[in-house]
């Protein structure tokens, strides 16, 4: 800004010289060629005059005065030229058509101003009519504007540069004088600085839409803070492309299911991120229909993909992860099958008894023996449909009875004894140890949980194996462990035991029966109120099952 000033001032005075200069060489050539008109209207009033009084012998003193730069001519009214000081009359053409004596003949003087191109001069005529009819002509030459101003330029131009650099001095201090201030502006206090009163305006406007900017950005800030608290808490995944593809804003999410941080994609095209073929559909869907769907596969887990195009300069994404939402379906598919075929066995055994009998193919002596077997089916039936039921109503969380304060020392002791007889079929001895245990909840879904956990412990026992519950207040919670001798569960098994239907050992499991919906009542159960259960197993050494509810 300083330099702009600098050569914008010295450029100023250069040409303000240089126009003056012009100025002045008009003015002065007008002024000199008025001077000239002057003179020569008084000598042609003196000449006259002497023509008039000295006659002959005036005119002979005009022609001996040959080194004036004055032209004085004699002119007949017929046009003939009587006398030239400055050419030989008799030699000169006739003067009648020239416009001064034309003017002079007619009206008692006349004028004319001829520019010689050849000679870059202006002859000014002058003519008068005397007494005696003849007409008095001078004429004087002065150079032409154009050639007076070609003649001073030299001078002009040496001047112009003395202006210029005395102007660059000028200028040079002035400029450093005038910026200094400007360059000391404190822009974050507009109104604190000491300067000209002329940027008082210019200084109170900086002040005022440095509020204003000061607020927008903090109103910003805010908006920015909000958003990223918001997009950052969403569980869903966030993405904001340009129309390039590139990365504009990505929240944790999202970033997290990529396997990078937010800081890390920002700015970056999404097919560099991640150029899964789900993806590069999506964006091609997006593209050419403006919304799409996929589904997308990454580190064993499932995210529903959902993206539109936004005015069409880019497009967002949001990422849902439905691992739960497909492995829930993918369990009601395997619950719907394994419930018909659980229903189905006891079904057809029914069915072909009673066919048998129907048909009177069965003898009164193993009439008995069928009817005991049908009833069994019919009994297994019962229990596996109150077994659905009663899971049904432990996912929905609620139960027909109200919670109240169960001991479950004593309701560990009283399953047992529900139990003893079945124990005492295959030689299994339980014991009992521990003391008063008090929780707050349903006294018959904490029944069925112990009763699973001590039953499994039987059926899945060795002969004469052994089952050991221990029942421990651990001050906020209450601790039961069931454990074993029995077979054991495999490292494969031990994370499904607990899902329905699902049996570790199939074929043991046809042996002695079951609905193999034990474990997932035990494990829903103790969600119910709010515990959590823990399985400890090797194969032919035993398993220890824990579960931990809290007393309140």
């Amino acid at each position: 800004m300083k330099n702009k000033i600098f050569r914008a001032l010295v450029a100023l005075a250069a040409m303000a010289v240089l126009v003056a200069s012009l100025l002045i060489t008009v003015l002065v050539s007008q002024d000199h060629f008025r001077e000239t008109k002057k003179e020569l209207w008084q000598e042609a009033h003196y000449i006259s005059i002497g023509l008039q009084s000295g006659g002959d012998a005036y005119l002979s003193r005009l022609a001996a005065e040959n080194g004036s730069e004055m032209r004085i001519t004699i002119i007949d009214a017929d046009g003939t030229v009587l006398f030239d000081n400055k050419a030989e009359a008799q030699t000169m053409e006739n003067h009648a058509l020239r416009q001064e004596v034309m003017e002079a003949l007619a009206n008692g003087s006349g004028e004319e101003e001829r520019f010689s191109d050849t000679l870059d001069t202006t002859t000014y005529y002058y003519a008068v009519r005397m007494e005696d009819g003849k007409i008095l002509r001078l004429a004087h030459t002065i150079d032409s504007i154009y050639k007076s101003v070609f003649e001073i330029l030299p001078f002009m131009f040496g001047i112009v540069i003395m202006v210029a650099l005395l102007a660059s001095v000028v200028a040079r201090r002035l400029t450093a004088n005038l910026v200094k201030p400007l360059d000391q502006v404190n822009l974050d206090a507009p109104l604190d600085n000491d300067t000209y009163d002329e940027l008082a305006p210019f200084l109170t406007r900086i002040a005022k839409q440095k509020r204003q900017l000061s607020s927008n950005l903090e109103k910003l800030r805010h908006k920015q803070e909000e958003l990223t608290i918001i997009t950052n808490n969403m569980t869903e995944g966030l993405v904001l492309l340009n129309g390039k593809k590139n990365v504009l804003f990505i929240n944790e999410s999202a970033a997290k299911i990529f396997g990078f941080t937010a800081k890390d994609v920002i700015g970056k095209n999404i097919l560099s991120i991640d150029r899964a073929q789900e993806v590069q559909d999506l964006l091609h869907n997006i593209s050419s229909s403006g919304k799409a769907e996929g589904l997308y596969e990454k580190d064993e887990r499932f995210y529903q993909l959902s993206g539109s195009s936004v005015n069409g300069s880019g497009s967002v994404i949001l990422i849902y992860d439905v691992t739960e939402k497909m492995a829930a379906e993918k369990m009601r598919r395997e619950f719907s099958a394994n419930v018909s075929h659980e229903l189905k066995t006891p079904l057809q055994s029914i069915l072909g008894y009673a066919e048998i009998m129907k048909n009177g193919l069965v003898r009164d002596e193993d009439k008995q023996r069928f009817l005991e077997r049908i009833h069994a089916e019919a009994g297994n039936m019962i229990e596996l449909i109150q077994n659905i039921m009663e899971l049904s109503r432990l996912d929905e969380n609620r139960s027909t009875v109200d919670m109240e304060d169960v001991d479950l020392y004593a309701l560990a002791q009283s399953t047992v004894r529900r139990l003893k007889d079945k124990a005492e079929g295959r030689g299994v001895s339980i014991t009992v140890q521990g003391g008063e245990a008090v929780v707050h909840g349903v006294p018959s879904i904490l029944s069925e949980v112990l009763y699973n956990l001590i039953d499994n412990s039987i059926k899945y026992n060795k002969e004469n194996g052994s089952v050991a519950v221990k029942v421990a207040d651990a001050g906020d919670n209450v601790t039961v462990c069931v454990s074993d001798t029995g077979i054991g569960i495999g490292t494969a098994d031990r994370e499904r035991v607990f899902e329905r239907f699902y049996r570790a050992d199939k074929s043991h499991s046809k042996e002695i029966g079951g609905t193999g919906l034990g474990l997932s009542i035990v494990k829903h159960g103790v969600m119910f109120h709010k515990g959590h259960v823990e399985l400890d197993s090797e194969p032919g050494k035993g398993t220890k099952i824990t579960f931990t509810l809290p007393k309140k």
